[in-house]
């Protein structure tokens, strides 16, 4: 497979045990899914800001584990591939219309995995716990038969709104999220509610309630 332009920027910096996991993304949300408004770049902008910028409000989830994305740009500066970093960001122009969802994301953990010196195992990881909340997302919003929580249900549609996916729970059949060994039995709360969450404390209460249930994500994932 011939990588998209934006991974290949990201490439160099990466193993290839880092761009399988990122690759896998293109398999995990629907397909056809498209990211509208890609931010463009203001000449003159400061390129550390710039990306800050476009990392925060490109996030994969609301929440997400990696908390470098939060920071402010004294936390990243010292990284010597900002360059490298911005320069992936300039390669979506090369894309037709809007990017696909995946590579957005791929590029967003790819660019987390860099700055952080996070390892392909950690990585790896951290993808799994966000398809596995990802998918639990779709299935909350296509069963109202659950008695959902307000507060759960916010949470969830916050981490599908930044994926531009708060849709697919309407658009995508009832047996998609459960495909491919869905494992019920490590049913992940929204990003918000797990233990880097905003939310923890809720996230706690729930589990408490719920333990056979519910289960968060490991801590490696950070």
């Amino acid at each position: 497979m011939t990588l998209p332009q934006p991974l290949q920027l990201l490439a160099p910096l990466l193993s290839p045990e880092h761009l399988a996991p990122l690759s896998a993304l293109q398999q995990h949300y629907p397909q056809g899914l498209r990211h509208q408004n890609w931010p463009a770049y203001a000449q003159g902008s400061d390129p550390l800001a710039f990306l800050l910028q476009v990392w925060r409000e490109q996030r994969p989830e609301s929440e997400p584990p990696a908390p470098i994305w939060k920071c402010d740009a004294s936390a990243i500066e010292a990284c010597p591939h900002i360059s490298t970093l911005v320069n992936s960001i300039h390669g979506f122009q090369s894309e037709d219309g809007d990017p696909d969802q995946w590579l957005v994301a791929a590029w967003w953990w790819g660019t987390a995995a860099v700055v952080c010196r996070t390892s392909a195992d950690k990585l790896e990881n951290a993808i799994a716990g966000w398809y596995q909340r990802y998918r639990c997302a779709v299935l909350y919003l296509q069963s109202p038969e659950m008695e959902q929580d307000a507060q759960i249900l916010k949470a969830y549609e916050a981490d599908l709104t930044c994926s531009h996916s708060l849709e697919v729970p309407q658009q995508v059949d009832l047996s998609w999220a459960i495909r491919d060994g869905f494992d019920w039995g490590q049913w992940q709360l929204p990003s918000a509610l797990q233990p880097w969450g905003s939310q923890a404390e809720l996230g706690q209460t729930v589990i408490a309630n719920n333990p056979a249930k519910t289960a968060t994500s490991s801590s490696k994932n950070h």
